[in-house]
Parts: C-alpha cells; structure tokens; sequence
C-alpha cells in the first residue's frame, strides 16, 4: 500500500487520467474529489463489498434452486401472517 501525506487543495494521479483532490479536512473526515473517465465505476468500499456479497448471494440461489427447510418455513409463516392481515382487514 502506498501511503501519502496530502494538504487541503493537493492531489495524486493514478494513471493518466485519475485525480484524486483533497476538497476539505473537517475533523476526522478528508472530503475527496475524484476526476475520472465516466466508463470507471467508483464505489465507496463498504458499498463495493456488499454489493460482491450480494452477488454471492444471487449466484448461490441461482446454482442451487433447491429451497432449504428454513426457507420453506420462514415461506409459510408469511403467507400465514399475509391471510391474517387480509381477513382482519375484511373485518
């Protein structure tokens, strides 16, 4: 990992066409601009790492369509709690 000490208004350039600016230091937060070509996809890590485990999620469900004993419970509780809600609103 690279580590550099930047002040407010200073950047870094990744490549040819990435620059990353020091907008504003506001306590413990850095705000930072980044200027990049539009067909780069930039994410906050967090938002990246969800979105991978998402995927996993998806992929599984997808390669194994065969629905777990929890699911088919958690299934039937719904549908039981959806018939509840439609008579008591009948009522």
């Amino acid at each position: 990992m690279l580590v550099l000490s930047r002040r407010k208004e200073e950047s870094i350039v990744i490549g040819d066409d990435i620059v990353i600016t020091v907008l504003a230091i506001e306590g413990e937060k850095v705000k930072l601009g980044i200027k990049a070509p539009n067909e780069i996809r930039i994410l906050r890590q967090e938002l990246h790492q969800a979105i991978l485990e998402q995927n996993a999620i998806a992929d599984r469900l997808v390669n194994s369509p065969e629905e777990p004993e929890a699911f088919k419970s958690l299934r039937k509780l719904l549908v039981e709690q959806k018939g509840d809600k439609k008579s008591a609103e009948i009522k």
